[in-house]
């Protein structure tokens, strides 16, 4: 059935300013939905007209402080409210919201406005700011004072150091030393995603192919930690993408799935599409993600507490190379529950 918008002009304009505008009638039922709101929230307009705005519209205040019932109860506009916003892909966003009563040309009152602005970027930057921060002064820090110590000390010690000591505290510097080129390398290369550096070279890819073979090369490392991988996909088509970014991406999910799967466990990848996208999902059994860690998960350089992983820097690069493809990426998790990365990809042709 057709949608009923607003006269073309006006709804030229509300398509074009930069962020979600959604207006809902008296009883909180959406009336008119606008570009922004459909990428922000993952609904066509179609979609959403006519539904509740709670069916649609799912943020961190929806319980507690609904900024609608505040229009509601005292007649006040709200602008400036800071919330977390999830969409119909549980991407968590961080999100601005304005919202104010709408009345007609005779002053009376038929509805509200939201307005609804993403500031995850200007959010992401100020955590990877401060997690850059943590990163050098104490996972960066850390081995080259340990290196710089010994080294100190063979020095100062040397004659009197059996080669046996030696040997072990060289073995120690080496293994710093590693461990430092390993983070500054992974910073690097996430820098060349994030500015864009690297380029993508398209090509029709069989993604069933790839993720085939991703599961052969990693089924060694699997069985090692008495872990099964299997995939599962129906008819899938070729899509042009850029197959060795593809594979970063998904050999990271893997990766990530084997290292925190319980054992025994199993490794889940599902392979499906719609009219407009084909989606990969990565299931595991491991300890999952605690609902706080979730918004953060993709940031650069960010540890998850719960289970003490990395920096963050392979998550945050599959974040940037899905984006390149005009994709999305999002995590599925709880606690105790496992975790499902979905991947997005338009299909692409």
């Amino acid at each position: 059935m057709a949608v009923n918008r607003t006269p073309h002009v006006r709804n030229l304009i509300l398509d074009n300013i930069p962020v979600a505008m959604v207006t809902m009638d008296a009883e909180f039922k959406i009336t008119s939905f606008n570009y922004h709101a459909e990428h922000l929230t993952g609904f066509t307009a179609t979609e959403a007209i006519g539904k509740p705005c709670n069916e649609i519209l799912h943020s961190s205040k929806c319980d507690s402080e609904c900024p609608l019932q505040t229009v509601q109860k005292y007649g006040e506009s709200a602008t400036g409210l800071e919330a977390e916003f999830i969409n119909r892909f549980h991407e968590h966003i961080p999100v601005r919201i304005g919202t104010a009563a709408v009345e007609n040309e005779t002053g009376n009152f038929i509805g509200y406005l939201e307005v609804i602005e993403d500031i995850s970027r200007e959010k992401s930057l100020e955590r990877e700011k401060n997690n850059f921060q943590f990163m050098i002064a104490h996972d960066m820090k850390s081995p080259l004072v340990a290196m710089q110590g010994l080294i100190r000390r063979i020095r100062e010690h040397y004659d009197e150091m059996s080669a046996e000591k030696r040997d072990h505290y060289f073995k120690i510097i080496s293994e710093a030393g590693d461990q430092l080129e390993t983070q500054i390398m992974a910073f690097l290369e996430f820098s060349r995603q994030t500015t864009h550096q690297i380029k993508l070279q398209l090509e029709y890819t069989y993604l069933p192919e790839l993720i085939d073979q991703l599961i052969i090369r990693h089924q060694a490392q699997a069985a090692e930690k008495n872990l099964t991988i299997s995939s599962k996909h129906g008819s899938i088509q070729a899509i042009k993408v850029d197959s060795k970014q593809l594979q970063r991406v998904f050999e990271n999910l893997l990766d990530n799935s084997i290292k925190f799967a319980h054992r025994p466990g199993e490794i889940t990848i599902n392979i499906r599409k719609t009219d407009k996208e084909i989606i990969i999902q990565v299931k595991d059994n491991g300890p999952g993600i605690a609902a706080d860690e979730l918004p953060y998960i993709f940031d650069a350089f960010h540890q998850c507490k719960s289970n003490n992983s990395g920096h963050g820097l392979g998550l945050a690069a599959v974040k940037a190379i899905v984006r390149e493809h005009g994709g999305r990426v999002a995590v599925k998790s709880s606690l105790d529950k496992g975790s499902i990365f979905t991947v997005r990809l338009p299909k692409t042709y």
